[in-house]
């Protein structure tokens, strides 16, 4: 394999882009303590199944008030600012918790962090169209979901290591390398804090601008940023179960290995995304994002099914990699498709929008599927997820298409209205002047 043409795509991006990569890099690399709460909840602290996906669930509920105030802080104060300010201070508490004994405490303590680093979420994806040229966007975003997995194609394997017998280092390590990963975009990254409007917005966005004087109004006018995320919610509400109903699943099936083999699969996750991104980004530049988001929920219901009917580790495997297609589909077009269609002075909005609305699935996913577990088997929970999953799939695919018509009704518009004007101005060349007539 030519390295150099395989990389290719992320030639030429901006200095803060690569700048970024390298802070994500070292931030997930790090991360140990959220990919690895089903098991410390379940393993360590001894809840039930029901009890950890109540505790999931108000993780994620508990973040939705940071993810929008967040979002607002980013449209007044820019990116930059809302990251390092979130970065140093969740880090502080892990640190914290890394000299404390495990109980509910650190529990709490690991719900407010979570909800600290939550407010940087709509940070982290409208920084990039603030700093790429639009052709270059997809390639960007690529770059930052790659650099992600990148960091957790170790971080996990560390954290399978030590959970058993050095949690607190865990909680440690993850504070240390945050501050570090803030200090590097405090120092580096020299992205202007504030969009500068007169500089900043294109001929369509100023005329989105002229109809459309806040947020809302924006959204009323463009109701397909709305659907949008509501489908997302579903997809979430599925992908988040790998995270929350397979370890429980691993654990019940391989025991006493369940944590490694977890970590294995984490691992696995991470590694097939820093392989396959570059490739399938090059491959889909020019599929529109619905599409490409469309493929890849179905590649989601496809490792969904398998999940239900396996129980070796080899296809568990094989299923992560072909969920992790999907996911690679998915995430790069999702943020692509919110920046493509929004202009820059709503990006925080937006981008909040996109998380509190889509991870509102991440939310209720383990409490909903904790309890229906109670009742049935685990591959009778993967066929009711898989379910859900083809019920996102085809609202994807009819959501596509309503795209498509109102982009073809705006055409018809535009050139009615063009041949109106020629008609006027042709009748108006045609009328005699007043010279005309002496």
């Amino acid at each position: 394999m030519n390295i150099k043409k395989y990389l290719s795509i992320y030639k030429g991006l901006p200095k803060d882009i690569y700048l970024l990569f390298i802070s994500i890099v070292i931030n997930k690399m790090g991360s140990f303590i959220m990919p690895l709460l089903t098991l410390i909840l379940a393993v360590k602290i001894g809840l039930s199944k029901t009890e950890v996906g109540l505790f999931s669930t108000i993780a994620m509920l508990t973040q939705v008030p940071f993810i929008i105030l967040g979002g607002n802080l980013v449209d007044k104060f820019g990116g930059k600012k809302i990251i390092v300010f979130t970065q140093i201070i969740g880090s502080l508490v892990y640190l914290g918790c890394g000299f404390m004994k495990l109980n509910f405490t650190v529990v709490i303590l690991i719900i407010i962090a979570s909800d600290i680093y939550a407010m940087a979420s709509p940070a982290f994806t409208s920084m990039v169209p603030l700093v790429t040229p639009s052709p270059l966007m997809k390639n960007a975003y690529s770059l930052i979901y790659l650099g992600g997995n990148l960091g957790l194609a170790i971080g996990p394997t560390i954290g399978g290591i030590l959970f058993n017998n050095h949690l607190n280092l865990l909680f440690i390590i993850d504070a240390l390398t945050t501050l570090l990963s803030a200090g590097l975009i405090l120092f580096f990254i020299k992205v202007k804090d504030k969009v500068d409007n007169s500089l900043q917005k294109t001929e369509t966005e100023q005329s989105e601008l002229t109809n459309s004087n806040s947020i809302f109004s924006f959204l009323y006018n463009n109701p397909i940023l709305v659907i949008f995320p509501i489908i997302m919610l579903v997809y979430n509400f599925c992908y988040i179960q790998w995270t929350f109903m397979l370890p429980l699943q691993i654990v019940d099936i391989f025991k006493s290995n369940g944590a490694s083999f977890f970590s294995l699969l984490l691992s696995t996750n991470a590694i097939i995304v820093i392989i396959l991104t570059p490739l399938l980004t090059s491959f889909i530049q020019k599929i529109e994002p619905l599409k490409s988001i469309f493929i890849g929920g179905v590649f989601y219901l496809s490792s969904f099914v398998l999940f239900a009917i396996n129980k070796f580790m080899i296809i568990f495997i094989l299923s992560i990699i072909i969920m992790t297609i999907g996911e690679i589909l998915i995430t790069i077009n999702a943020n692509h498709y919110i920046a493509k269609n929004t202009p820059k002075q709503y990006l925080g909005r937006s981008n909040s929008l996109l998380f509190v609305v889509s991870g509102t699935g991440y939310a209720v996913g383990p409490v909903v599927m904790g309890n229906i577990i109670i009742l049935t088997s685990f591959k009778n929970a993967w066929l009711l997820v898989s379910a859900f999953m083809l019920c996102g799939v085809v609202s994807m695919y009819f959501l596509r298409r309503f795209e498509k018509i109102n982009v073809l009704k705006k055409q018809i518009l535009i050139i009615k209205f063009l041949a109106i004007l020629k008609l006027k101005l042709l009748s108006k060349s045609d009328k005699p002047t007043l010279n005309s007539n002496k």
